[in-house]
This record gives C-alpha cells, structure tokens and sequence, in this order.
C-alpha cells in the first residue's frame, strides 16, 4: 500500500497552488491512499514551526505506531515545510518514506542531504539530472536515489491561435536582466508587446516565497496570459541565477506550462534536456541581433509551428502527471513487495 501526504495550505500563491493540483491530479491518476497533513494557517513561517515542533515532542510516542507500507510526500525542500506539512504520516514509522522534490540546487546540497538523513528517506526522488546524481553518489545508508523529471496536467492549460495572442513577448517568473536589457528598448521601437517580470541579478524572483508583484497574481490570470502569448523566454536557473544554482541545469515546469500552452521558446535549453529528448524544444538565443531574432520569427510564424506542435505533443506524450505517476508507483513496487 502506497498513501500520499497532501498539504492543507490555503494560499493564492501560483507555486502552492501548483502543487496543490499536482497532489489532486496524483490522487486521481493513481490507486494511492490519500491522508491529508494538518493545516499550515496564516502566517505559515508560525504554523510550520508549530507543527515541527509538534512532530519532534510526539516522535518518541507515535514511531511506536507503525505504518504499513510506503509513505510518500511531494514538495518544497524545506525543513519546517516538510515536518510540518506530513505531521504526524512522518513522524511515525514506516515501510518506507518516499520523497518527491524539486528546487533541489547544488549550493543547498547539504540542507538537503541533512533533511534526508534527518527524516529517514528510503526512497528520495529528485527532479534534475544532476542533484540525483549528486545524492546518488553520497550513498546515504537505507536510501535509494532516482530521476523523476517535473510534470504538468496538460488540460490544465489554454491556447489560443497565433494571431490571436495579444502578448508578443512574455518573460515571467525567473528573468535573466542581461537578456531583458538586450531587448527591451528594441522590442519598444519596433512596438513589439514584450512583457516581463522585475528581474534581479541578486535573488531569484521566482523562488518560493520571494513571489511579489506577479505578472498573473493568480491562477486563472496565469493560464489566460499564457494562452495569449507567443514567444516565451525562458533560461536555466544555471544561466540566469549560477549562484543559487551552481551546476543543475534542469527542465522545469516553466518549460513544460509554455510548451502546452504551444508558446514557441526562445532562451536556453537546460543540460537536462539530452537525457529526456532527442531534439531541442528551444529557439536558442542569436546574441548577434537577439532583437532582430524575435523580429523574424514574428514575421515568419508559419515556420516555427512545426515545433510548437511537436513540443505539445512531447508534453502531452511524456511530462504529464500521469507518466509520473507509474515511474513512482513502479519504483517503490520495485522496492518492496508493497
């Protein structure tokens, strides 16, 4: 028996929001048995240290109360997140404690190798290439280490025929300042409708909980926007932010939301990208004339539909929830005789 830890977080936030559908479309997608954690009320920076501390006072009494079993939980790398959120499922003993993760960069390796160890992960799933890797080679004692790439709910998404997106241009979430300034002035002088998101060379906008000031505040206004854009940018947390990222380069949700919302990309394709694809699902960017670059693939739409169609069918065919959903349940299976 495979049970799923889901969060009771309410919040609008596009991120916590995301990973709310992504627990549902799990439950709907799977056999899994489905246990909610408490709910982490507002302000959360309290209730996930409520529960934490909870979760350390109650463990010597509840790991007498085993489960039968794997426990599985999916989400932030964060300490008080994760204790907080599975409270009690995790604090109890267990089969196996299986973990999904994402945001996992090289600079926060040993927050994360101390989270596993500290938890007592037998099954720790990463979503990059290179942090599993990473994790497999610590060979941590009673821990088994896998690649699960990050998924989306294609029908969760819209689009719109080209022509009839009103958005030329759109940078959101995660920008890279030095390709904004490269464009900017000359997208404003050729009245191409470029919208973007505040960028920062210092911090990550797009990490969890430095979200302000969004684009699409919400989620609805997130999938319209999408559905009314044509060219997407989109670079590697590695490229755009390389010391909060170090070497994971990895294909992450924003790539796959803009391919089923058949944007045509234009940035930088992650390194993770050799592992999953035989071909290249981004337009890299013409340093020579980056601006006339979008200037022509305006012009000449016809030419790049081709990709656009090829990169939903990729989404549609691979990265959905429902392919992550037996990678996991084959995995664990594999394991045990659960």
């Amino acid at each position: 028996m495979i049970t799923l830890i889901t969060a009771r977080i309410r919040s609008r936030q596009p991120d916590i929001q995301l990973l709310q559908k992504l627990e549902l479309s799990f439950k709907r997608h799977s056999t899994w048995k489905i246990r909610s954690g408490p709910i982490l009320f507002a302000p959360r920076a309290l209730s996930s240290r409520l529960y934490t501390l909870i979760h350390y006072l109650l463990k010597p009494l509840l790991r007498s109360y085993k489960i039968k079993g794997a426990v599985l939980s999916l989400g932030f790398p964060y300490r008080l997140y994760f204790f907080s959120r599975t409270f009690p499922y995790f604090t109890r003993d267990a089969d196996m404690r299986v973990w999904w993760t994402y945001d996992v960069w090289q600079p926060d390796y040993p927050r994360v190798e101390k989270l596993v160890r500290e938890g007592k992960i037998n099954l720790l799933l990463l979503s990059s290439h290179q942090a599993t890797e990473h994790f497999y080679k610590l060979k941590i004692p009673g821990c088994t280490v896998d690649w699960v790439p990050e998924t989306i709910n294609v029908e969760d998404y819209k689009h719109k025929p080209w022509n009839e997106r009103s958005i030329h241009v759109l940078s959101f979430g995660r920008g890279w300042q030095k390709y904004h300034d490269k464009i900017v002035e000359g997208c404003r002088e050729n009245q191409i409708n470029y919208i973007s998101q505040s960028t920062s060379d210092d911090h990550d906008v797009a990490l969890h909980g430095l979200k302000r000031n969004l684009l699409f505040p919400g989620w609805t206004d997130f999938i319209n926007g999408l559905a009314d854009t044509q060219i997407c940018i989109c670079f590697p947390r590695a490229v755009t932010h390389p010391q909060l990222a170090g070497n994971v380069s990895t294909l992450t949700v924003r790539y796959l939301q803009a391919m089923a919302s058949k944007c045509l990309i234009l940035g930088a394709a992650p390194l993770d990208i050799p592992y999953l694809l035989n071909y290249n699902p981004v337009i890299e960017v013409d340093w020579s004339d980056p601006v006339g670059q979008i200037k022509d693939i305006m012009a000449h739409p016809a030419e790049w539909q081709e990709l656009v169609e090829k990169n939903y069918l990729t989404v549609s065919k691979i990265f959905q929830h429902n392919n992550a959903v037996e990678q996991i349940d084959k995995l664990i299976h594999s394991l045990t005789k659960i």
